[in-house]
């Protein structure tokens, strides 16, 4: 009795995986923002020159924060790019050189003290941006734990605490920061980090307006129902499940609100310089500048532009930002 010969099944390896992309380098990432975000490329770059003109040589020399020199706690030394001290006074035959024109020794010319426009321009940025920077950490985290309790818990809280913000709020808020500056019971000389506390709490309420939005929204989502079920409590939910995803919004508020923090200190500068400390600032250069501006345009505008220039570009940044984390507008 013949067998039918049976077929034998073959096995066939299976194709090899594909291998795993390889990573994008950086600055493909960079150039792909470029091209999507050209305004926002803008922006990142006024800034980062605005940065690169605060920067200077660390020293060994520790201590409580001071603005603008000590700022986080060690002294930077004069800006890389500070070609002469801020207060020098430029004299030619015992004759101060005023107003002199733009030259290879003042490439922004002097003022009416004789003293180098663009050293006081650079000398001030580092004032301005580490005013802000601080006026927006206080801003930032008050503003932001006001914004998520009340957000979060609603109902009578959330009811009282938004009419004392609006309380807050209706005062202009220029004239609440003279107010607070000169009021000032811990020192009798004017102080900028006492300034930069100032500001940031004229911008608490704002900063608390627009994350309580954005927790109002959050709070109702599934993943926090979800915390609530399984018997998270309000503490745990609130920093584990509402804060991770506000973050993006609170990283823009802050981006942004250091652009209104330079302007707002520059104005109050311009209005009363008094109320600075002796020094190069932005809003005190237009001032001293102001009545020979006719005559004289140079360092006035100089300084117009560096204002102009800072508040734009961290405008321009925070709202590339905004694009780049908010969900909703990154498949736009």
């Amino acid at each position: 009795m013949a067998y039918e010969e049976q077929a034998i099944p073959t096995v066939t390896t299976a194709a090899p995986a594909a291998a795993p992309l390889r990573r994008a380098k950086w600055w493909s990432g960079v150039l792909k923002f470029i091209r999507k975000k050209p305004l926002g490329a803008i922006g990142f770059a006024i800034v980062g020159v605005l940065i690169f003109a605060t920067l200077g040589t660390p020293k060994l020399s520790f201590g409580a924060p001071s603005l603008p020199d000590r700022p986080l706690g060690f002294e930077l030394g004069r800006p890389w790019l500070q070609r002469y001290s801020p207060d020098a006074t430029f004299k030619l035959n015992s004759r101060a050189q005023i107003f002199e024109g733009v030259s290879s020794e003042h490439w922004l010319g002097t003022d009416k003290a004789g003293r180098d426009v663009w050293s006081r321009v650079i000398n001030g940025a580092r004032r301005s941006l580490f005013v802000g920077i601080w006026a927006l950490i206080l801003a930032t985290i008050i503003g932001a734990t006001i914004g998520i309790v009340s957000g979060y818990f609603g109902g009578l809280l959330d009811t009282v605490v938004q009419r004392l913000m609006d309380a807050l709020q209706s005062f202009p808020p220029l004239i609440a920061l003279i107010l607070l500056v000169s009021i000032n019971p811990l020192t009798t000389s004017p102080n900028l980090l006492v300034i930069a506390f100032a500001l940031g709490f004229v911008g608490i309420p704002s900063v608390q307006r627009i994350v309580r939005a954005v927790v109002l929204a959050t709070r109702e989502q599934q993943y926090v129902e979800a915390a609530r079920t399984i018997g998270a409590s309000d503490l745990r939910t609130m920093r584990y499940y509402i804060l991770p995803n506000i973050m993006a919004s609170i990283i823009i508020v802050f981006s942004t609100g250091l652009g209104v923090a330079i302007l707002a200190e520059s104005t109050l500068g311009f209005i009363a310089p008094d109320k600075l400390p002796v020094g190069p600032s932005w809003g005190v250069m237009l001032n001293e500048a102001q009545p020979v501006i006719v005559d004289h345009p140079l360092p006035g505008l100089a300084s117009c532009i560096a204002i102009a220039a800072a508040v734009l570009g961290f405008n321009l940044a925070g709202d590339a930002l905004r694009d780049v984390l908010d969900p909703r507008l990154r498949l736009t």
